[in-house]
């Protein structure tokens, strides 16, 4: 067993993220010093099997532990069940470990992560990502954003304003310290909403509502969603929007947490740590993300305006887009374990593998630089 855990909560329909996210950890060395745990319902004994033939030679070990739910909990949609389960098998399992990461199953890496898992060992430090939206609650359900649920009784007593609302992935935490928060995020589930004209049931949601109801906002150190989440598209604002840097063969990287001579940066030279974006794998979803997601993010970052500025903005923020798609398909294919082995083991997943295919002949010269 590792000092540090990765925990992550899997269905059998995502198993080809986590493939890439597996292949990026293997990459990057972060399994020399931390374990993944994959909290599971649904995924096939084939492929389990395969997984523990495939990485028992690799540095980084999958611990797969099936969620069991409770009796009042039998019924619980199964998207529902993995999403609040994990935060009660991460309180318990968690103190296992000096300290943990917390995913999604469609991030992948962009480099090493050990400082950061060492602040949360060394300190009363929660590290956590920035959402890209700030939170008043009311303690009034006539004023709204009031963040009660089933019966509508404000969790406050007063407004709240939360400044540091934060995206629950990546979240670096020491369960030694902080399991008695995630336990309460798990009895919270179906409990809380957002706003009394949209119920919303969401674990992000009420991880942030409970960090408050238990005092440890304070303990949060804020790292940029930018280097860490694409979930937002931050990466696409001036100023922060992706770049590789290869450097000269005669060059050394001092940071160890660079394994490879491919770097991802921000235009304003900070390191990306990992990506984390909304799933494009058919042919409906990158034609959403082309036609819908990267004009709104013009509009938002830079303003709404015309012709051939607006043009060379989005064949801009559409090469970058290419260049994840490449790394995620390279880490998917070319690395470790191949997504072509997994299928054999996972039905699920056939549709998704002819797309990425398609999408890794169309990008095979930018897929190619990223080889040795």
């Amino acid at each position: 067993m590792k000092d540090y855990a990765i925990f992550i909560s899997l269905t059998d329909n995502y198993v080809y993220l986590f493939n890439a996210l597996y292949n990026s950890v293997e990459l990057f060395g972060i399994g020399e010093y931390a374990d993944f745990v994959v909290l599971y319902d649904f995924l096939p004994e084939s492929y389990l099997s395969f997984m523990k033939e495939k990485t028992k030679d690799l540095k980084t070990q999958v611990r797969f532990i099936q969620i069991e739910p409770e009796d009042r909990h039998k019924d619980m949609n199964k998207v529902i069940k993995v999403k609040f389960y994990r935060y009660k098998y991460m309180a318990e399992i968690g103190k296992e470990y000096k300290s943990i990461l917390f995913l999604d199953s469609d991030i992948f890496f962009a480099s090493g992560i050990k400082e950061y898992f060492e602040i949360s060992r060394n300190t009363d430090i929660i590290v956590a990502t920035n959402d890209n939206v700030v939170r008043n609650y009311k303690n009034n359900i006539d004023l709204g954003t009031c963040p009660a649920y089933l019966d509508k009784t404000p969790v406050f007593n007063t407004n709240i304003f939360d400044g540091k609302f934060i995206c629950n992935v990546p979240t670096f935490i020491d369960m030694n310290k902080y399991d008695y928060v995630f336990n309460d995020i798990f009895e919270h589930v179906f409990k809380m909403g957002m706003d009394t004209t949209w119920p919303f049931s969401g674990d992000l949601e009420t991880m942030n509502i409970v960090m408050i109801k238990n005092n440890v906002k304070d303990k949060i150190m804020i790292i940029p969603s930018h280097l860490w989440t694409g979930v937002h598209f931050s990466y696409f604002k001036p100023g922060t929007a992706m770049k590789r840097w290869r450097p000269s063969n005669d060059t050394v990287v001092i940071d160890n947490n660079y394994k490879k001579n491919f770097l991802f940066m921000s235009e304003t030279c900070e390191h990306i740590r990992s990506f984390h974006g909304r799933d494009w794998t058919t042919d409906k979803s990158e034609e959403a993300f082309k036609e819908r997601y990267i004009p709104k993010m013009i509009l938002q970052s830079e303003g709404e305006f015309k012709g051939a500025v607006y043009e060379q903005a989005k064949k801009r923020r559409e090469l970058i887009f290419d260049t994840i798609q490449a790394y995620f398909i390279y880490l998917s294919f070319e690395s470790y374990i191949s997504l072509e082995d997994v299928s054999i083991h996972c039905d699920s997943q056939k549709s998704r593998i002819d797309y990425l295919k398609k999408k890794k002949q169309l990008l095979s010269n930018i897929i190619n630089t990223f080889k040795d």
